[in-house]
């Protein structure tokens, strides 16, 4: 009775999805009870205590392994993370190469600096903001639906309202999908930060979500449902568009694996979410205009390191959303400029700021 009582009283907290990785450490740091009963009524007891915590203790408990891990960078963590792109991303592109690219395969369908209106939907994570910056250099300012974890929370309103922003005889461009870190230790879903100490979770969202989906599928919590507070909502949803994708991450090998497949299924999540939203509001599309769709995973990466993009889906749509043109091979053929040969060696000819987006695109 006490746990079905807890299963219903959490469903729908954000605090409880969260807090959720306080738990994960918890398995990781504390001595099991040697009776089963006993180690049920910790787990129980863990839980209910923890649905009655603060936000900022909540907070506290997700972020407890920030700053841990290398603080500086050299050639070697250069190399390395150039090496482990390849290895779990194979086919990711240097942020400038790939926009460069973009902006010059959408020529041919009439798109330039003038006349298209960028739309994202990219986390709300401040180290997205370079790889946007790459995509503004070609097509100007861009108009933002996406919020935790990449999600397009805009939805069709925000969709709608962007297809009325761009300019008459003109095209629109929406470039979505998740995100995940890369630290210089070569761990997948960390990255280290600006004026920081160590690395911390990237992206946080998923990781919070990941670990309130292994508890339900363990039995530990029932399904999240309708948040009740607005506040809670983004956090709800990711939780939920997860869940039934579970199965599948938990199936891999290891947290490395289990992380990569993580964000290749927040993709599709997010986008079979992007083409609810189309279906919906795609009529709002002037007749005189195109859609391209650009989607994928972004790859962050420490200060001095180029960010990457993984391209998953390129095509351009005309107004009633029939595609015209798939451009996602003639994407995926742009190389970086840096021979691979370069991945190998123990330095490179320059400084280690000269490591920085430019230099590989």
């Amino acid at each position: 009775p006490k746990r079905k009582h807890l299963t219903k009283s959490a469903t729908g907290s954000l605090s409880t999805s969260i807090y959720l990785l306080s738990l994960k450490q918890e398995r990781m740091t504390s001595t099991p009870p040697k009776s089963p009963v006993l180690a049920a009524k910790k787990r129980l007891s863990s839980l209910r205590s923890g649905l009655d915590m603060s936000f900022h203790s909540v907070m506290n408990l997700m972020h407890s392994h920030d700053e841990s891990g290398t603080v500086g960078t050299s050639n070697t963590a250069v190399h390395g993370i150039i090496g482990k792109v390849g290895e779990c991303f194979p086919g990711a592109l240097p942020s400038h190469r790939m926009a460069k690219q973009v902006s010059k395969l959408l020529e041919k369908h009439g798109y330039n600096a003038t006349n298209t209106l960028l739309s994202t939907s990219l986390s709300s994570d401040e180290v997205n903001r370079d790889i946007e910056d790459e995509m503004r250099q070609h097509f100007g300012n861009s108009y933002a639906i996406g919020g935790l974890c990449g999600f397009p929370f805009g939805g069709v309103v925000g969709f709608g309202n962007m297809a009325h922003h761009i300019p008459i005889g003109g095209n629109g461009l929406v470039f979505y999908g998740p995100h995940v870190g890369i630290d210089f230790d070569l761990v997948i879903g960390k990255v280290n930060r600006r004026g920081h100490n160590g690395s911390s979770e990237c992206c946080g969202s998923a990781s919070a979500a990941l670990e309130y989906c292994r508890r339900v599928k363990a039995g530990e919590l029932g399904e999240i449902g309708t948040p009740e507070d607005i506040t809670e909502s983004q956090q709800t949803w990711v939780c939920h568009e997860l869940l039934p994708m579970t199965d599948r991450i938990l199936k891999e090998d290891g947290e490395e694996a289990q992380n990569i497949q993580l964000y290749s299924s927040l993709y599709e999540a997010q986008d079979a979410m992007m083409g609810r939203i189309l279906a919906k509001a795609g009529d709002q599309i002037r007749e005189d205009s195109k859609i391209a769709f650009l989607g994928g995973i972004t790859i962050n990466t420490p200060e001095g390191n180029a960010e990457y993009f993984l391209p998953k889906k390129f095509v351009v749509m005309d107004n009633k959303g029939t595609v015209v043109d798939d451009l996602l091979e003639d994407l995926l053929a742009a190389k970086a400029i840096v021979p691979s040969r370069m991945t190998k060696k123990a330095g490179m000819q320059g400084s280690l700021g000269g490591a920085g987006h430019k230099t590989y695109g």
